[in-house]
Formats: structure tokens, C-alpha cells, sequence
């Protein structure tokens, strides 16, 4: 009999252990302002992700206009060493023509890096705002808005957390974003798993259009500016003897050494192909300048 009654409750437990958990919580403090909330890794005992969903479906809870959200993490925190650790986050943000608020979600990262206590940080906008979740696990949320548990958030042996003012550029637009590296959660790796970069790629990209933003090196229109010095084509001889490359142009074991700014590059291409026209207007002006001679010539 023992035995059939320990055996019942191992069922019931492991249905407990394994079911879907779905709760709410509030998070207090300024609407204007993103807090951080802890989520504990309740799957991680069982060698599993935790799936934790933040949502809501009203636009108009807590107050009109409020705003709505969508959310997915799935993750496995680091606990010291482990480093099958990853926050992978799916983020749908509310368009702003049905809500005051467009983004709930400022950022996020792993809480556990030196530490055991198995948590994530994910910072909610405040303002007495209402999220509902449902999990795979256990992950007691635990709300830091200086109401509810004092700011600012101390991990175990870490830095300390406090409000968050603006998004993090990873958690303004809707999308998905695999993060092995929670903590350097801007950086995004394809192929790697330490991204260098926004975005690090390990490998070839095949894309129909690449848009780039000139916010760095100038179009090189100046050099049609009456006051431009163009180098003589004496002077561009000199130089390529001496260096084997065109001025401005970074050499061959610079490239191998330092890559390709595709943006800086293209700029310093035009601007040689811009100085070649120059150069090709000036030579056929001379051409034309001895055609007429030789007619003349000619004429005498």
C-alpha cells in the first residue's frame, strides 16, 4: 500500500514539475520608465529550456490606449561556467496607431554569470502596468520598481541594475533574436557564437539589395569644386611607383590585415572615378587643342 501511495505521488508531483504555470504580475513605478524584472530558469534542474510568454491582448488594460504586447523567451541560463547558456527572445511591440505605448520591453539579460541563483533580467515598462505570462516552469517573477523590491538590483558578485529610460536598439523592432551571449545581448552571431559586431556573420550572404546609410565617409561630389587641388597625373605616376596602389586606396596587406569597409571603400572608388573623369575631360580638351593645330597646319 506504501508503495502505491508513494507511487501516486511521484505522478503528482512530476504533473506539477511539468505543467504550464500562468500567473500575472504588476510593475509599478513611472510609465516613463523600463524595471527590472527577474525570471527564475525554472527548467534548468531538469536539463530543458524555460519558455516563458509575456503578454497583453488589450490594448486598453490598465488604462485606454495603454497599449498591447507579445513575447516569447526561451532560455537557459549560464549558473557560474555552464556555458550552454542562451536567451532567445521573439519580441512583437504594439503598433503605435493602437496603443500610447509601442515598446513594454527595454532589454534583457543573463543574471547568472557568476552566480547560482538561475535568473534572467528583462526590463518592463512601469506605470502600474499589467503583464500576464504563462511558463514551462517555475520562474517567479520578482519586480524591482522600488515598490514592490527596492532598486536598484544586485546580482550575486555582479553589477547592480536600476531603471532603463530607453530601448535597447537589440528591442526596438519586432523580430527574433538568438543571443548566446546574453550579456552582450546588442551583438548578434550567424555562424559564430562571438559576435564582434551588431551583426557577425561566419560565412557568405545572399541578398537580393544591401542599403547602406552615409552617416560616415562623404560622397565625394567636392571633387568637381572649382577650388578642388586635383594631383597631377605626374604625381599619381610618382605615387604608384613608390607604393603600387592609388592614393587613398588602402594596399593589399592592409586589407588582408584590417578587411573592407564596404561604405568607406565605395566612397574612395567614386572619388578615383570622379578625379578619372576630370582627367579624361583635361586630356581631350589638349586632344581637341592639337586637332586644331594640325588643321591648321594642314591648311598653311
Amino acid at each position: 500500500m506504501k508503495k502505491l501511495y508513494f507511487l501516486f505521488f511521484l505522478i503528482f508531483t512530476s504533473t506539477i514539475s511539468h505543467s504550464q504555470l500562468s500567473s500575472s504580475f504588476i510593475v509599478g513605478g513611472d510609465l516613463d520608465k523600463f524595471y527590472p524584472v527577474t525570471f527564475y530558469d525554472g527548467g534548468w534542474a531538469y536539463n530543458v529550456p524555460t519558455n516563458l510568454s509575456l503578454g497583453r491582448s488589450n490594448v486598453h488594460g490598465d488604462s485606454s490606449w495603454r497599449g498591447s504586447l507579445m513575447a516569447t523567451f526561451n532560455f537557459h541560463v549560464t549558473e557560474w561556467g555552464n556555458h550552454s547558456e542562451f536567451i532567445d527572445a521573439n519580441i512583437k511591440p504594439a503598433s503605435s496607431t493602437y496603443g500610447s505605448q509601442t515598446n513594454f520591453i527595454a532589454a534583457w539579460k543573463d543574471a547568472s554569470v557568476s552566480n547560482s541563483e538561475r535568473r534572467i533580467i528583462i526590463w518592463l515598462r512601469g506605470g502600474s502596468t499589467t503583464y500576464y505570462y504563462q511558463s514551462n516552469y517555475a520562474v517567479n517573477p520578482l519586480i524591482y520598481d522600488g515598490i514592490q523590491n527596492a532598486l536598484p538590483y544586485n546580482e550575486v558578485n555582479g553589477p547592480a541594475h536600476s531603471f532603463k529610460t530607453t530601448v535597447e536598439e537589440y528591442a526596438i523592432t519586432t523580430g527574433t533574436y538568438q543571443n548566446r551571449n546574453a550579456y552582450f545581448a546588442a551583438n548578434v552571431g550567424i555562424g559564430t557564437t562571438i559576435p564582434d559586431e551588431k551583426l557577425t556573420v561566419k560565412g557568405k550572404i545572399h541578398t537580393q539589395e544591401v542599403r547602406v546609410d552615409m552617416a560616415g565617409p562623404l560622397v565625394p561630389d567636392y571633387v568637381f569644386a572649382n577650388d578642388y587641388k586635383l594631383k597631377s597625373l605626374q604625381e599619381v605616376e610618382d605615387f604608384i611607383k613608390e607604393n603600387k596602389h592609388l592614393p587613398e586606396i588602402p594596399s593589399a596587406k592592409e586589407i588582408e590585415k584590417n578587411g573592407l569597409m564596404l561604405a568607406e571603400m565605395n566612397m574612395s572608388l567614386l572619388k578615383k572615378m570622379e578625379e578619372m573623369t576630370l582627367y579624361m575631360i583635361e586630356q581631350n580638351k589638349k586632344i581637341e587643342n592639337l586637332e586644331r593645330k594640325i588643321e591648321l597646319i594642314s591648311k598653311k
